[in-house]
């Protein structure tokens, strides 16, 4: 049995409450998890039957920890009960895993099988492309993956659904959804999104089934109530609206998922639909200090529509929140890196105790070279790796087979891409060719004798591509200066990388971001002091509504700016110097050991979790809010953004922005973002005027030792 008594009054009467509808309003750190497992096992030893209650949460992590956590808290029983039946448990789970327990009971009633399948995405897209090529005879020319990222929109309803922009698109899309739909039926296959919509349909056509499931879970819990979209709520609501037995768990300050179709307003409006509901709110923070606290209430107080709540903690007042502006983002970048080695080195802080939050991904790419060349070891959560993106793969291919063609793996990855004549069996067979004589791939190539095992076409293909391979290296072995970015962007535009992209992404926008990671890496090669080792690429795709992390699609395709590159008098010398810092900086970032690492992650991806000392960097007009947010009417989820990162924090909080930020080449001039004026004065402390008053005697003697400690 559990101790209510070892709860908070708060988080007392939120479990204790148990029969009618119940908003337990869980600010940041409030406990809220441990609440919801107490109210579940309290529940249970009040007599009420496990297999009557039902909690529903966003993720299978958060599903499986809360039910560990009840199975914990209540008395070990025996596997088998008097009658040898396996004791009834509580169904924790995501609305999806709810769903297809209900389906599977009910289904045929919608005339499917009972062993109907799941389609992932790549079978829907599958589906989509048939029905597309039938359209208007293949006249039609649409992305199957922006259409079905519109029909899942469309379907969830909620306020950003209607994405179509006028009568004819939105018939066009009706026309494809239902014949999608039929497709799918056909096969007797649903997707994610039918798993909702199927049982709001059984439910609506087949009253016996809602009932079955009003009398299966006649107490209904769902947590981040403020992530549900219009359908969720639907299919709660009908669940609960006879039993009233209905507790949700959120916190509309923290509802940043908008972007992807969640209505806060389901939480806000509750009292809409549930008159009686007893509200009860959870404000003590078990997670940072008071300053941290006030600044995050002080933020957040400026947003006109939410229900009011004050955070507040035992844990003391803590350390002011430093505020830091820098004249560029590479400056600002290389002082994050020197303050946690500061920290580690003098107060002990180890690497896995700092994380840095940012807004959107671009952002991480100076960071992950100002860790790197501090020697600091860190994870990227939610990112997908610089060296792993397909563009920056191909490209450093084609500099290595410039600056040695004889390298196979460099010249077969390149051979064909873009499409040059040059197919699969071609390259098997010059690949053959070169085994046969121990020569590399590009010798066998130049043989006249290999040149006539193929037929025309494929010799003028071969031969091309050789005199592009010398022609191009030929600048390289130069005694005039090259420069060498400009030598790359020649090349480039030649085999039409740009087009291949396009050709091959799923948007104009997704292309255009894969151009511009290329782009960035241009005037690095001339700099000895470049930061390609790092680079972050733009990405360009939304997630799937499961995934934590947000991915913010890159503006639309803009001239790029002119270049500001210099001339290199040893070019071959240099890229071969470039290249060879790249694998150094892969080695390094390959590390093995993880245990002890700083966090780089988006705002998005950090919401609930927490870290000792944060920094959260690039808190600029434009980037925070965001530069969308205003024509789009998102400034107060902009703000919830900002307090979920300022909530990260334990101990301490560090918070900058800066002056100018390089983007292609180019220092733009930034602002800092309205958002700072919103912090309370008594909580923040200015950087440079930090450090003018004198520290006491204990401190700098505390200091003093750290520091030869550190050294011997």
């Amino acid at each position: 049995m559990f101790n209510i008594d070892a709860l908070n009054p708060e988080q007392q009467q939120a479990v204790s409450t148990v029969r009618g509808p119940v908003l337990i309003l869980a600010g940041a750190g409030t406990g809220k998890t441990r609440v919801i497992t107490c109210r579940i096992v309290h529940m249970i030893e009040r007599g009420i039957s496990p297999g009557k209650i039902l909690a529903v949460t966003f993720t299978n992590k958060a599903a499986k920890e809360m039910q560990e956590r009840v199975n914990e808290m209540l008395p070990r029983r025996s596997r088998r009960d008097s009658d040898g039946e396996a004791p009834e448990r509580p169904t924790v789970c995501t609305f999806h895993s709810l769903c297809v327990r209900i389906l599977r009971q009910h289904i045929e009633k919608l005339g499917y099988k009972r062993n109907f399948v799941i389609y992932d995405e790549s079978d829907q897209i599958g589906a989509i492309k048939k029905i597309l090529s039938s359209i208007h005879e293949g006249k039609v020319k649409s992305d199957p993956h922006a259409i079905l990222g519109l029909l899942s929109r469309f379907r969830g309803g909620g306020s950003r659904a209607s994405v179509f922009e006028d009568a004819e698109a939105r018939a066009l899309a009706e026309h494809v959804l239902s014949r999608y739909q039929s497709a799918l039926h056909a096969c007797n296959a649903v997707d994610f999104d039918d798993l909702i919509l199927l049982v709001l349909r059984l439910f609506k056509e087949h009253p016996e089934a809602l009932e079955a499931c009003r009398e299966r879970f006649r107490y209904v819990m769902v947590d981040e109530y403020q992530d549900t979209n219009a359908a969720q709520f639907e299919l709660v609501h009908a669940l609960t609206r006879d039993s009233r037995n209905l507790c949700v768990v959120g916190d509309d300050d923290q509802s940043i998922y908008g972007w992807r179709g969640a209505e806060v307003a389901n939480l806000l409006d509750l009292e809409k639909h549930f008159p009686e509901v007893k509200v009860v709110k959870l404000e003590q923070n078990y997670r940072s200090t008071n300053v941290i606290l006030k600044a995050a209430n002080g933020v957040i107080r400026n947003n006109a529509r939410r229900r009011g709540k004050q955070l507040w903690s035992s844990k003391g007042e803590g350390e002011k929140i430093l505020l830091q502006c820098f004249d560029t983002d590479e400056e600002e970048s290389k002082t994050v890196a020197q303050n946690i080695e500061d920290d580690r080195l003098v107060r002990r802080i180890p690497w896995g105790d700092q994380a840095i939050l940012f807004r959107t991904n671009i952002q991480s790419r100076l960071l992950e070279s100002a860790l790197r060349q501090s020697k600091i070891r860190y994870q990227l959560i939610g990112g997908q790796s610089f060296f792993d993106r397909r563009e920056i793969r191909d490209f450093l291919a084609y500099l290595k087979t410039f600056l040695n063609p004889h390298d196979d793996v460099a010249l077969l990855r390149i051979a064909n891409t873009p499409a040059r004549g040059l197919s699969d069996v071609t390259m098997e067979r010059l690949l053959a060719a070169s085994q046969e004589r121990r020569s590399s791939v590009f010798t066998a190539m130049r043989h006249t004798d290999v040149q006539e095992r193929f037929q025309a076409r494929t010799v003028e293909a071969i031969r091309s591509f050789i005199a592009f391979i010398e022609e191009t290296r030929a600048i390289l072995e130069s005694k005039d200066p090259v420069c060498l970015g400009n030598w790359a962007e020649d090349w480039l535009r030649s085999i039409d990388y740009r087009a291949e992209l396009t050709r091959s992404e799923k948007t104009p926008e997704a292309s255009e971001a894969r151009w511009r990671n290329v782009w960035e890496l241009l005037d690095d090669l001339d700099d000895p002091d470049g930061i390609a080792a790092v680079a972050r690429p733009v990405e360009a795709s939304a997630p799937t509504p499961t995934t934590d992390e947000v991915v913010l699609a890159p503006a639309p395709a803009t001239p790029l700016p002119p270049p500001r590159r210099r001339l290199t008098r040893n070019p071959s010398e240099r890229l071969a110097e470039f290249l060879g810092q790249l694998s150094l900086d892969q080695e390094r970032a390959e590390d093995k050991e993880t245990g002890d690492q700083v966090t780089l992650i988006t705002m998005h991806a950090a919401k609930g979790l927490e870290f000792r000392h944060v920094q959260i960097v690039g808190v600029e007009d434009g980037l925070l809010p965001h530069s969308r947010s205003k024509l789009e009417g998102t400034l107060d989820e902009e703000r919830r953004l900002f307090y979920v990162a300022i909530t990260r924090a334990q101990r301490t909080l560090r918070i900058s922005h800066c002056g100018g930020r390089k983007r292609y080449g180019q220092v733009l001039p930034c602002h800092p973002s309205p958002f700072l004026k919103e912090l309370p004065p008594e909580c923040v402390e200015d950087a440079e005027t930090a450090g003018i008053n004198p520290v006491s005697s204990e401190a700098g003697t505390d200091w003093f030792a750290a520091m030869r400690a550190a050294i011997e």
